[in-house]
């Protein structure tokens, strides 16, 4: 997806994400079971602000140290992201946990997209019926969990892959993908085939699920420890 489209999915789903909060501030997160929504609004605020931090410093040798004012809205902290996104090149260095070649302001522009979209679906989800998460953004959300989090975590490399294969099936457009490794090393096959368990629903479903947000329209065939173990990978 394009820059221009990903920011705007970060102002978009962080601006629901706090209206649903607002809604009610001591609705449980399903998926979050130690938060509320008020905690998922202060987890949200410390994430933008630390991103926020590491574009400014531009330092990609290591993560800067934020230096928060408990004065500063969750709306503000979004509101700042938003805008070195829109403003600054998408090539410019910016420290990640990610390998130092992709140490970058376009990999924060894309994983923050991704990061306010799944909170927003917790918020909305915490006090009522949930909107799914936009086709195309939810796509790119599968491709993103898949380029990024199941390959390097805070901790390091991903190594420790299953034996198994996993095959997902999107309904709603194109997008099918088969998981498997090779020594230690994810392969990712855009293509129909089977494997030895399966996933079938549309973008949202499907970017639920490798999130650990699994929604009873999805398809699912196949061994049920095999699902698991992928999902597994998921921090």
């Amino acid at each position: 997806m394009d820059r221009q489209t990903l920011v705007v999915a970060v102002e978009r789903e962080g601006r629901a994400l706090l209206n649903a909060a607002e809604r009610d501030s001591t609705a449980r997160v399903e998926h979050c079971p130690e938060w509320d929504t008020t905690a998922l609004v202060g987890h949200m605020k410390s994430v933008w602000g630390y991103m926020t931090t590491q574009i400014e410093a531009a330092s990609p040798e290591g993560p800067t140290r934020p230096h928060f004012d408990d004065n500063t809205t969750a709306s503000e902290h979004l509101n700042r992201l938003v805008a070195l996104l829109a403003s600054v090149d998408p090539s410019a260095p910016c420290w990640n946990w990610g390998p130092a070649e992709g140490r970058n302001v376009g990999w924060m522009v894309r994983r923050m997209a991704h990061e306010n979209s799944i909170h927003r679906w917790d918020a909305e989800n915490a006090v009522g019926e949930p909107e799914p998460i936009q086709a195309e953004l939810a796509h790119d959300g599968v491709n993103e969990i898949l380029d990024v989090a199941w390959r390097h975590q805070r901790r390091g490399p991903v190594a420790d892959f299953p034996s198994t294969t996993l095959h997902l099936h999107r309904t709603d457009g194109d997008g099918e993908w088969m998981l498997s490794a090779v020594n230690d090393r994810l392969i990712v096959g855009r293509e129909h085939a089977k494997g030895d368990a399966a996933a079938r629903g549309t973008a949202s479903d499907l970017a639920l699920l490798v999130w650990g947000r699994r929604q009873p329209t999805l398809d699912v065939f196949g061994d049920e420890a095999v699902i698991a173990s992928w999902l597994a990978l998921t921090p």
